[in-house]
């Protein structure tokens, strides 16, 4: 059974380095990390993990996986056909904005459990499906309205640069949880936050006041599943093999 604990903590002063700092704890020189989702340039971001010196390989369908320097090794494919031929090489895996991006939740997290060694770890990075702003976008995504909507708020160079179809069905704390009991992980540890920074620039002018207040009041309350980030680390058992998974 997965051992499943649920933390609220502060918001980083950027959520990108934060995350990459939980990371960074686990990473030692030598260990060889998978960076799931790499297409996108987060090196800086980035830096708390690529200092420990770790052997860096990214994976990503995207082409500009080809730009991202971080890297040491580059594979442009989904994560699952990379699996394939990668069973047990990663000491720790990490997803940043990722998961609300997957279209196939069990297929995504068993290829995740398929490329960590026995004891390995993996960490993530995504939105929250029940905050609201994880709200509309998952109802404007099933009503097909989301590219309408985004037309309406954000001019077309900034959607082209930003913007990747969502499908928000691994980004709550209950599912990724199911998906990594499902997949094998013993214990799963959750940091959740609100960070209106990160909200705000979606929102029409008018509308900027509305994350501040939202987030004083969902600290008050103390929920997590009122944060509007999740962050997570979940680790397989040392006796597992993921190549027979």
């Amino acid at each position: 059974m997965l051992s499943i604990s649920v933390i609220v903590v502060p918001p980083p002063m950027d959520t990108v380095a934060g995350f990459a700092q939980w990371v960074g704890e686990s990473c030692r020189p030598g260990m060889r990390t998978l960076n799931i989702g790499a297409g996108k340039n987060l090196s800086g971001g980035l830096r708390p993990i690529t200092r420990r010196m770790t052997y860096m390989v990214g994976v990503d369908p995207d082409p500009s996986i080809h730009d991202n320097p971080s890297l040491d090794e580059r594979h442009q494919m989904s994560l699952e056909a990379f699996a394939t031929d990668h069973a047990g090489e990663f000491d720790v895996a990490f997803a940043v904005y990722v998961l609300e991006h997957v279209a196939a939740p069990a297929a995504f997290v068993g290829a995740c459990a398929r490329v960590l060694k026995p004891g390995g770890s993996l960490f993530a990075l995504t939105l929250n499906r029940y905050q609201y702003f994880g709200l509309l976008t998952w109802a404007s995504t099933r009503l097909g309205a989301s590219d309408w909507l985004l037309a309406r708020l954000k001019p077309p160079d900034v959607i082209a640069q930003y913007h990747f179809v969502t499908e928000y069905r691994l980004n709550s704390i209950r599912e990724i949880s199911r998906r990594l009991e499902q997949a094998g992980f013993r214990a799963v540890e959750f940091r959740c936050y609100d960070a209106p920074d990160r909200y705000r620039w979606y929102l029409p002018s008018t509308l900027h006041w509305f994350p501040d207040i939202y987030s004083k009041a969902a600290y008050a309350v103390g929920r997590p599943s009122l944060m509007g980030h999740l962050s997570f680390r979940a680790d397989l058992p040392s006796g597992q093999d993921p190549a027979r998974s």
